[in-house]
C-alpha cells in the first residue's frame, strides 16, 4: 500500500503532466478558434464578448423629459446644475415653480 507523502508526491506529477498536455492542447484549440472566427466573419459581439454595459449606465442613456421652460425657449430637466436662464430668473425674483411645465 502507498504511503501519503508518495501519493502526494504522484499527484504532484500528475498535475505537471496535465498542465503540460493542457499547454499543448490549448495551442491547437486557439488555432482552431481563430480560423473558425476568420471563417466565418465573428466578432466579439457575436460570440458575448461585447462592451458590458452595467444596469446602471443603461438607465442613465435614456432620455430624461424636459420638466422646466421658460418663455424664449430655453428648457431644463431638473437634473444637474441650474443652467443659467434660470439662475438669473431666479435673481430677478421669479421662482423655479413659474417655470414648471404642467
Amino acid at each position: 500500500m502507498a504511503t501519503y507523502q508518495e501519493i502526494v508526491q504522484k499527484i504532484s506529477e500528475l498535475q505537471k503532466q496535465a498542465e503540460e498536455i493542457k499547454a499543448r492542447e490549448q495551442s491547437a484549440v486557439i488555432a482552431d478558434i481563430r480560423e473558425k472566427i476568420e471563417q466565418y466573419g465573428l466578432t466579439a459581439e457575436d460570440l458575448g464578448f461585447g462592451a458590458k454595459v452595467p444596469a446602471g449606465k443603461k438607465a442613465a442613456n435614456r432620455k430624461v423629459p424636459v420638466r422646466y421652460r421658460d418663455n424664449a425657449g430655453n428648457t431644463w430637466t431638473g437634473r444637474g446644475k441650474r443652467p443659467g436662464w434660470l439662475t438669473q430668473a431666479l435673481a430677478q425674483g421669479k421662482s423655479v415653480e413659474d417655470f414648471l411645465i404642467r
